[in-house]
């Protein structure tokens, strides 16, 4: 059998060398390394570093080249490392995803840290030669790392495997230029999703106009949209054969409609090309604007969303331009119009400061507004850009709201859970909810 080829980063600022601990889930993680991952077939061993620097720790690389290679037998693989010396771009500043960390240490700090196998190997191989690059390594009054947030408690941590599954869906995502709210903002169920073939599609691009304090998805002025992605969105969905399709959007207040058209047109692309697929939808408030509300049910989604977000004291400090008030306008005048087997469904964070009279509330609040199906989760803090977390909410608090959402406030279905999002395990509270189980 072949090696498995992999790439590794080897940088250094100001006399230290990043390093990155495994993603949870697996028997090293914890374990100190230097980051990568695998090389794509075809890839380069540059464009692998590059690719996997920006998405392990949001990281832009400005050179690489090959420091050093090894080969690691593990007991049910052999591995071929690449080592690759790398300069960040001058701006670059490293954002562990979740559940990770990373930071820049000394040569006297290595001996500290608990290495995975083939790391320590390398690490002890070349010991003399790191230590001489970190010598020479340019001064920086501040290593460029920010930690941000707390602990994971042990309910919240997941595995980011998912082996070729993985590297398959990303491949197909790539192929087409399409964008996943799964990557954009970091969800914690990538994985898990990707395994199964099934992603939540972003479309009208990467680039929000609003910048919410909780969300990680890029900020700024978009690009003009991509008239052909509604097909893109269909072939994908057709290339995956999905069932079930979510498809969000960022919100773009730069156009007149809000981008309704582009998902009204891409419901109607993946009907065409899959009849017997479901789509829902989670979308903007639309500044409710009632006609670009109509597009969109007009398409006749199984489900359509928008999310609250939050509880009204919050909804200032946490949301982009987006009022409560408003939204619970938006998803009461949906209910009303819709339909009649469209479903409306919104979700809201918990662990943001809010109280259990707040939450109560909330729920209540969406319920009235004509919610059927409502999602309750975990906030966490993406990057050290967006709002910290206030506390985290235990399972058992979160088997209680579900409880309270399905049995005292009527909703035909509450999904609650630590790692729950608006699109996890959508296609399940779908069904459940139109049985009314």
């Amino acid at each position: 059998m072949a090696p498995l080829s992999v790439c590794a980063a080897v940088v250094f600022r100001g006399g230290k060398m990043l390093l990155a601990t495994r993603r949870p889930g697996g028997a090293l993680a914890g374990k100190w390394e230097f980051p990568g991952g695998k090389v794509d077939p075809g890839e380069t061993l540059e464009a692998c570093i590059a690719r996997e620097l920006e998405e392990e720790l949001g990281l832009k690389i400005g050179h690489a080249e090959l420091f050093a290679e090894e080969t690691f037998a593990y007991p049910a693989k052999t591995v071929q490392l690449h080592y690759m010396r790398c300069e960040l771009s001058p701006e670059s500043m490293a954002e562990p995803r979740e559940g990770q960390q990373c930071g820049w240490f000394a040569p006297d700090e290595w001996a500290e840290l608990e290495f995975a196998p083939a790391d320590a190997q390398f690490l002890a191989t070349h010991l003399a030669e790191l230590k001489f690059a970190a010598s020479c390594s340019l001064p920086v009054t501040e290593p460029p790392t920010r930690q941000f947030g707390q602990r994971l408690p042990e309910w919240l941590k997941t595995s980011f495997s998912g082996g070729r599954e993985r590297v398959e869906m990303q491949k197909l995502l790539r192929s087409n230029g399409l964008h996943t709210v799964c990557e954009g903002a970091r969800c914690p169920n990538r994985s898990e999703c990707w395994r199964h073939r099934t992603a939540t599609f972003m479309i009208l691009g990467d680039t929000c106009t609003r910048a919410c304090k909780f969300c990680s998805v890029k900020h700024g002025r978009p690009q003009v949209p991509d008239s052909e992605e509604p097909l893109h969105i269909a072939e994908s969905v057709a290339a995956l054969g999905l069932k079930y399709a979510v498809v969000t959007c960022v919100t773009r207040d730069d156009l007149a409609d809000g981008g309704a058209g582009a998902m009204r047109d891409t419901i109607l692309a993946i009907r065409e090309k899959c009849p017997e697929t479901l789509v829902e939808v989670l979308v903007s408030d639309y500044n409710a604007d009632h006609a670009a509300m109509d597009a969109v049910m007009a398409a006749r989604p199984a489900v359509y969303g928008h999310n609250l977000e939050t509880v009204e004291r919050l909804t200032p400090s946490v949301r982009s331009r987006a009022q409560y008030h408003r939204s619970l306008e938006c998803l009461a005048y949906v209910a009303k119009h819709c339909a009649p087997e469209t479903v409306v469904k919104s979700g809201v964070m918990l662990g943001l400061g809010e109280t259990d009279e707040e939450i109560r509330q909330c729920l209540q609040d969406l319920r009235s507004a004509g919610v059927a199906i409502v999602t309750l989760g975990q906030y966490l803090q993406p990057t050290h850009k967006q709002l910290p977390v206030e506390r985290f909410v235990t399972p058992d608090e979160f088997a209680e709201w579900q409880r309270y959402a399905e049995q005292e406030l009527g909703f035909r279905r509450a999904v609650c859970g630590p790692l729950v999002r608006s699109s996890y395990m959508a296609a399940e509270a779908y069904r459940k909810a139109i049985r009314n189980e």
